[in-house]
């Protein structure tokens, strides 16, 4: 509740204040580089109510070629067994 109520109370702030007319110094523009926030948004352009094409792709199983895996693996890893050792290193 006190969250909703911050974030109107937010949100009226940031309306009133964009609504009031403003005007820029000469000073303010000499240190600024850029136009206020609310000047830049008054010039923007409105957005593009295209809305961009995100249905997936639709790709048949005949389509796909897999390459060939390798040989599956059979047995137990060296070491494993107890009592068995790794191959002696050919010197």
């Amino acid at each position: 509740m006190l969250r909703a109520l911050l974030a109107a109370g937010l949100a009226a702030f940031l309306a009133a204040s964009a609504a009031q007319a403003h005007v820029h110094d000469a000073d303010s523009a000499r240190h600024h580089d850029a136009p206020c926030a609310v000047c830049q948004l008054r010039s923007a352009e409105p957005a593009d109510p295209a809305v961009p094409d995100a249905v997936p792709r639709v790709v048949c199983a005949s389509d796909v070629v897999l390459l060939p895996g390798l040989p599956p693996v059979t047995g137990a890893p060296q070491g494993a067994i107890p009592g068995q050792s790794p191959p002696l290193a050919a010197a």
